[in-house]
């Protein structure tokens, strides 16, 4: 049964692949640029060196780090072997180009099923099996808008399948590796340090951070044997603030301060005499401290699971700049929980309805050739929605906080 769900998400997402309307306008075609720089320059040579193609002009320099762009330039290389014309844009190029998170995706599945029947049974496996395989913002990110967030999810799910089994030193280096394919990986990373500190073993802590570095070192090595280090770090560095809104169509906390467009406002102005983005750390930080004093108190796998994906939803709901598909790897990391805990599974299902709400709607927005001064025109009433969308999560972020902190002063999830 099992494979039969496979196969099934294998073709709904395969079939999904090359259809370029389901795309964005922007972001498929600038991984296919990408590609071509690196083909074109040389892969060290990106971050610095205009795309050039004949067809495009200011196309933006990469904002991903190494491992992705290597990842871009096999593909365009395969690409012009399989189509000699060069174009870009085309039904065959995003078909290459998304099967590799389709692929990750159906691994992800695989997983996922591994991890709940060993903790519930076959049929709680398939249950969760089929709840991954087929939810709908997922699936069309991964196979219509074709963004990777399925690539790192599966890292963040293999990093904890590993800290589970007490192998921190591997979960470190799994940690480091997809760090660098999509930075929203920080989100995990005071778990591993928790996980770490606790065994208060300086050996085992000093291996991870070896582990790690020498991870990051590897998949970094092209740009460091050519004394171009300083501008992955400078990848890194620049996230913050590239995005200086509240939402980047995020419906969270921030969305209610919008105005009702993410380029309305900015976060730098004042919300009770703070700047948004003071506050936004500020409760990104106490959830943090939240999250770890859960998992201090909640030693079992289920505390493990939850405080990962209590983690995803605050990184979603409380930091100002989010964009709407960063919740996506919160689903994989709750499922697990799912299989033990009711409250978990409506839980998932409700933030089902309201990321694949936010999806689709900002996905609209985002692609519609009107562009900015029109949107209100075609899509007013189902923007408007998202209010109560945004409302709705907030409600269920703070519902969440309610029952983890009931849980954590019983010391146990059941």
């Amino acid at each position: 049964m099992l494979g039969a769900i496979i196969g099934v998400a294998a073709l709904l997402r395969f079939a999904m692949a090359p259809n370029l309307a389901l795309e964005s306008r922007d972001d498929s075609l600038l991984f296919q640029l990408w590609g071509y720089s690196v083909v074109e320059h040389g892969v060290t040579n990106v971050y610095t060196t205009e795309v050039g193609h004949p067809w495009f002009r200011k196309v933006p320099l990469p904002n991903y780090l190494p491992p992705y762009l290597y990842v871009v330039g096999a593909i365009e290389k395969f690409r012009r072997v399989v189509d000699p014309s060069g174009n870009v844009g085309t039904p065959t190029a995003s078909f290459m180009l998304k099967s590799i998170p389709i692929l990750f995706e159906l691994g992800t599945i695989l997983f996922l099923a591994h991890i709940i029947r060993r903790r519930g049974g076959d049929r709680l496996a398939l249950f969760g099996a089929l709840a991954y395989a087929f939810h709908p913002a997922l699936t069309f990110i991964t196979a219509g808008w074709g963004q990777v967030d399925a690539v790192y999810t599966f890292g963040l799910v293999m990093c904890l399948w590993l800290l589970d089994r007490g192998r921190y030193v591997s979960a470190a280096a799994v940690t480091a590796a997809t760090f660098l394919v999509k930075m929203q990986t920080m989100l995990l990373v005071p778990l591993l340090i928790y996980e770490l500190v606790r065994t208060k073993r300086v050996r085992t802590m000093l291996a991870a951070v070896g582990a790690a570095l020498g991870t990051a070192a590897v998949l970094v090595a092209p740009f460091l044997f050519a004394g171009k280090g300083l501008e992955v770090l400078k990848v890194i560095t620049n996230v913050a603030g590239s995005f200086p809104h509240p939402s980047a169509n995020a419906h969270n906390v921030w969305w209610l301060f919008s105005g009702g467009h993410w380029q309305l406002r900015f976060d730098t102005e004042h919300v009770l005499g703070l700047p948004m983005y003071a506050i936004g750390a500020t409760l990104y930080i106490a959830a943090i401290g939240f999250a770890l004093w859960f998992r201090h108190r909640v030693r079992t796998a289920d505390g493990l699971w939850l405080t990962a994906a209590f983690l995803a939803l605050a990184f979603f709901m409380l930091p100002t700049e989010m964009h709407e598909r960063y919740l996506f790897s919160f689903f994989a990391l709750l499922l697990p929980a799912c299989a033990m805990l009711r409250s978990a599974r409506w839980l998932y299902v409700a933030m089902v309805v309201t990321f694949t709400w936010n999806i689709f709607v900002a996905f609209l927005v985002i692609s519609h050739d009107a562009g900015f001064t029109k949107y209100e025109d075609y899509y007013g009433h189902f923007w408007g929605g998202s209010l109560v969308v945004a409302i709705l999560n907030v409600l269920l972020f703070i519902g969440t906080v309610v029952w983890y902190a009931r849980m954590a002063r019983r010391k146990r999830t059941l």
